[in-house]
């Protein structure tokens, strides 16, 4: 819960910092007030998304829905086959990809808007704030969903379906969705979105893709806990990406 709080703290006030370098944010509004508008924006074109979704969508939707549920049914047999095959040599790959969904998102797009500045180029700046946003939000969707399923870590030994909602006496029984793999996910889907050149776009799932498999190497997670993760993080950046493109086109008419 500590490490919950800090992270968003530490969004909260990197949002800011960009808004408040922003001399065109800053002169429609305040910084404060700017980011309360996008934030409720953005989450309010979250949730109404599938309200508007076309059969493609559906397609989709239904699609990870089945992979998911084979991943929860499989996740006590996966975990073993994950602790099967641990070694020293994967356990140095998952040290490099862990950090790529904790706080190295941040410094990225830290370096991404001071590059922007340098460099002028308002792609870059506008890329930067819309990665912030995507993880702000999706990790917490990700905090409500691991207090409302309560599932067991794996460490935990209680078996892949133990599930305690709102037990916050440990993080033991945090491990649904994952965290990591969903901050990956949603730096990963801003990155792609903005620069869908396959040589950017490619990479920065594939790295995404190691963040969360150095989830269930560490035997912190179930193979459906970063898929889930995953998901939401891809979900929420694709949107936030979609709406801020759709503005941009409604702005240029």
């Amino acid at each position: 819960m500590k490490n919950q709080s800090s992270l968003t703290k530490t969004l909260l006030a990197l949002q800011l910092v960009i808004l408040s370098a922003s001399s065109t944010l800053v002169a429609q509004t305040n910084a404060l007030d700017q980011a309360v508008t996008d934030f409720a924006e953005d989450s309010k074109s979250i949730v109404t998304a599938p309200l508007k979704w076309q059969k493609k969508d559906r397609i989709i939707a239904f699609s990870f829905v089945t992979l998911t549920s084979v991943a929860l049914a499989s996740d006590e047999e996966s975990q073993k086959f994950f602790v099967r095959n641990r070694t020293d040599f994967s356990d140095r790959t998952a040290d490099f990809f862990r950090p790529l969904g904790g706080k190295v998102p941040l410094w990225a797009l830290g370096g991404l808007y001071a590059t922007g500045l340098v460099i002028r180029d308002p792609k870059a700046k506008e890329t930067a704030y819309l990665g912030l946003r995507s993880i702000l939000i999706t990790q917490e969707i990700v905090a409500g969903l691991k207090y409302s399923f309560g599932r067991a870590r794996p460490f935990a030994d209680k078996g892949a379906y133990y599930f305690e909602s709102f037990d916050y006496s440990s993080d033991f029984s945090l491990s649904l969705p994952s965290g990591h793999a969903a901050t990956a996910f949603a730096f990963a889907s801003v990155i792609a979105h903005q620069y869908p050149q396959w040589w950017i776009k490619y990479p920065v799932y594939l790295l995404a893709s190691g963040a969360a498999w150095s989830r269930t190497n560490d035997n912190v997670h179930f193979l459906s806990d970063v898929i889930i993760g995953g998901g939401i993080g891809y979900w929420v950046g694709e949107k936030i990406v979609h709406r801020h493109q759709r503005q941009k086109l409604d702005h240029s008419r």
